[in-house]
């Protein structure tokens, strides 16, 4: 059953949709909300929330033909709300957004030694935090551009920008780190 049908069966009150939605999506979703807030007790709560909202709502929810789109946003959404009352700015772009390990996870596949991790490390540090949370999406998520759109609230040429832009900087502090410990080692 396609994204669609099951959206549809589960506005159709399908306990059973519920269910299959919820199973297949808890784990990338507790995954991307403790990305905003360490606090995982508050994104368990944000999702089951989320969950409860979409069941008594459902008569009334929009039709979708990607169902984790769907609840990524709505669950970001959620996420930035609770956060609000604990960061003075309401922008979007000063809400800390944690990348480090599954990033780095990802990029230091192949890597082995400490020397290249701590490297890795300081160059996502470089990073906005939007920089990093498109990042996110776009390799550990592994979500299209239309996706990542969506879900940060931007249009295609600023995705592919800021993923572009955060990859190159990673690739200049990286650089950099390299060069000096080549002239340490020399």
């Amino acid at each position: 059953m396609n994204d669609q049908q099951l959206w549809e069966n589960l506005r159709a009150g399908s306990q059973d949709a519920l269910k299959s939605v919820y199973d297949s999506h808890i784990e990338s979703l507790l995954q991307y909300g403790c990305r905003f807030c360490k606090d995982r007790e508050t994104v368990e709560d944000c999702v089951h929330d989320l969950f409860i909202y979409i069941w008594n709502s459902r008569e009334g929810l929009s039709s979708t033909d990607s169902i984790q789109r769907y609840l990524m946003v709505a669950l970001r959404r959620r996420i930035l709300l609770q956060l609000k009352g604990h960061y003075r700015s309401l922008y979007e772009e000063n809400i800390p957004f944690e990348a480090e390990i599954s990033i780095e996870a990802q990029l230091i596949l192949d890597e082995e030694t400490a020397e290249n991790q701590n490297s890795i490390k300081e160059a996502i540090e470089q990073l906005s935090e939007r920089q990093k949370e498109a990042i996110y999406l776009k390799y550990y998520q592994k979500l299209p551009y239309e996706t990542i759109c969506e879900i940060m609230n931007l249009n295609y040429q600023s995705a592919r920008n800021l993923i572009f832009t955060g990859i190159q900087t990673m690739r200049k502090v990286m650089t950099f780190i390299l060069l000096q410990i080549i002239l340490y080692m020399s």
